[in-house]
């Protein structure tokens, strides 16, 4: 793939029909709503990744970085953090399926405890654990380049 010709910007459409029907044509079942900051990647004017931030107060709950599946592998979700991290001052937290550890720790996150996470997170974090689905807990703050709450990324 020619990744000069990828442009990668904020949502800023009124709506999010189109991302949200990249989402569904990736077997996602979550949706861009709200006041949710987007992030999409795009090719000759075509959604091939997105990503979702939720805002809380003082931090972002990054939920939803897909890849168009026959694009993986080409570093567009690392490229994809990339921009959001110049872009965005305040922590990140996430829920990453535990395979994809080496990905965000790549990235800049570092693995945290569950109570390490703002108690609102904690919340939504056990809730989702419920369900079975091998989540883990990592987060980033890009102002301080890669140290979280007094973690440094190994």
């Amino acid at each position: 793939m020619n990744q000069s010709t990828l442009n990668i910007k904020i949502w800023s459409q009124p709506n999010f029909r189109g991302v949200n029907k990249f989402y569904r044509s990736q077997k996602h079942k979550g949706s861009a709503s709200g006041g949710e900051q987007v992030f999409v990647i795009y090719q000759n004017d075509n959604i091939i990744a997105a990503v979702r931030l939720v805002p809380f107060e003082g931090f972002y709950w990054l939920r939803s970085l897909y890849v168009k599946s026959e694009l993986r592998g080409q570093s567009l979700g690392k490229k994809l953090l990339e921009h959001i991290h110049k872009h965005i001052t305040l922590p990140i937290y996430c829920f990453p399926y535990s395979h994809l550890l080496s990905f965000y720790q790549d990235s800049g996150y570092t693995l945290l405890e569950p109570d390490q996470l703002p108690s609102n997170l904690q919340q939504l974090f056990n809730r989702y654990q419920g369900k079975g689905q091998g989540l883990i807990c990592m987060a980033i703050s890009p102002t301080t380049h890669n140290v979280v709450f007094g973690h440094s990324h190994q």
